[in-house]
C-alpha cells in the first residue's frame, strides 16, 4: 500500500481499513495487548486510543458499518452509498483511523500489508456564512442612551413600615407579659 500523508490541519476525516488477519489471531492479540498497541504496529506509527477504533464487525450486528459511519461520525449517506459494496463485503476486524492522529504535526504512514484502505470519509463541515443584519437596532451604539434615575424610597413609606413594626413588637410584648 502506498504511503498515506495526513496534514496537521486535517479535521473530520475517517479512514476505514480492513485487517487481513484471521479473527482468532486478532482476538488473541487483543487479549494480550491494548488496541492502540496493535493499531500502532499495523500502521507502523505510534497512535493513542483516541486516534483509532479497532473492532470486529460482528460487534455491529443489526447496525452495520455503513450505518455506524453515518450515525457515529456524521459521514454523509452519499459518501457511504458510493462504497456500499466494499463496506458490506467486509468481515473480521476493521480499524478506523481518525484525523486527530496528526494533531502534533503532519504524519506519513506506511501501513503494514495486513491493512487495506477501504475508504476515506469526511464529516460534513458547518456552514458558518451568516447574512449581515441590516436593521438599525443591530448597529453598534444604536440603543437608547438615556440613563435611568434610581428610584428613591419615600420617607412616608419608611415611617409607616417602622410604625407598624413598633406596634407589632408592642402587641407581642403585651400578650406575653
Amino acid at each position: 500500500m502506498p504511503a498515506i500523508n495526513i496534514s496537521q490541519h486535517e479535521i473530520g476525516v475517517v479512514r476505514v481499513f480492513a485487517i487481513s488477519r484471521p479473527m482468532a489471531d486478532m482476538a488473541r492479540a487483543l487479549r494480550q495487548a491494548d488496541k492502540s498497541t496493535i493499531a500502532s504496529g499495523l500502521l507502523r506509527h505510534e497512535v493513542t486510543a483516541d486516534d483509532v477504533e479497532l473492532f470486529a464487525l460482528s460487534d455491529l450486528t443489526g447496525l452495520g458499518l455503513r450505518q455506524y459511519l453515518m450515525d457515529g461520525y456524521a459521514v454523509p449517506s452519499q459518501a457511504v452509498q458510493a462504497d456500499h459494496a466494499r463496506l458490506d463485503a467486509l468481515d473480521g476486524y476493521v480499524m478506523l483511523l481518525l484525523s486527530r492522529v496528526s494533531a502534533e504535526g503532519p504524519v506519513a504512514l506506511s501501513p503494514s500489508p495486513e491493512l487495506t484502505l477501504i475508504g476515506t470519509y469526511r464529516e460534513p463541515r458547518a456552514d458558518h456564512i451568516a447574512v449581515p443584519i441590516a436593521a438599525q437596532a443591530a448597529k453598534p451604539y444604536s440603543g437608547v442612551g438615556t440613563e435611568t434615575q434610581p428610584t428613591r424610597r419615600l420617607r412616608a413609606g419608611s415611617a409607616v413600615t417602622g410604625l407598624l413594626a413598633l406596634l407589632t413588637l408592642l402587641l407581642i410584648w403585651w400578650i406575653t407579659r
